[in-house]
């Protein structure tokens, strides 16, 4: 039977497989990228400006994934509406704000980092919206822990 514990381990799981992935592609960046414009017939020189964008865009990556599963080992103890996991999904946020601002100004050079940028930055307003319900909800925990 499905449970809260099996949905946290999951989310650990798949954070933890992004986390490697990037580290892969993080390696192996100058011929993934090298095989696409090959392969969609784009000029040769596109391959600096994609590369330049995923490298640009990779530590905000890092730190998103790492942040996110910091927040899963809090929850996963119990310690859901804190001080640190806003601080938490704040970080997130702003990493993602970080990419779809790298994105945008790399869509001259590759315009489909357009939606790249889009929904960077959809995530990270939906991250946002997360964070401040975590916010009130913590206001409210504390009032509730005052009164008798």
């Amino acid at each position: 039977m499905w449970s809260k514990d099996y949905s946290i381990r999951l989310s650990v799981f798949f954070t933890r497989f992004f986390l490697i992935a990037l580290a892969a592609a993080l390696l192996l960046t100058p011929r993934i990228v090298k095989v696409f414009v090959t392969f969609t017939g784009k000029p040769p020189e596109l391959t600096a400006q994609i590369s330049a964008a995923f490298y640009l865009c990779a530590p905000a990556a890092a730190v998103l994934l790492l942040c996110l599963h910091r927040l899963l080992a809090e929850i996963s103890r119990g310690e859901v509406f804190t001080t640190g996991n806003i601080a938490l999904l704040r970080r997130c946020s702003w990493c993602c704000m970080a990419v779809a601002a790298v994105c945008l100004l790399f869509t001259w050079a590759f315009f489909p980092f357009l939606l790249v940028s889009a929904a960077a930055a959809f995530i990270g307003l939906i991250l946002r919206v997360v964070k401040n319900v975590f916010q009130q909800a913590l206001a409210i925990k504390e009032e509730n822990d005052y009164t008798i």
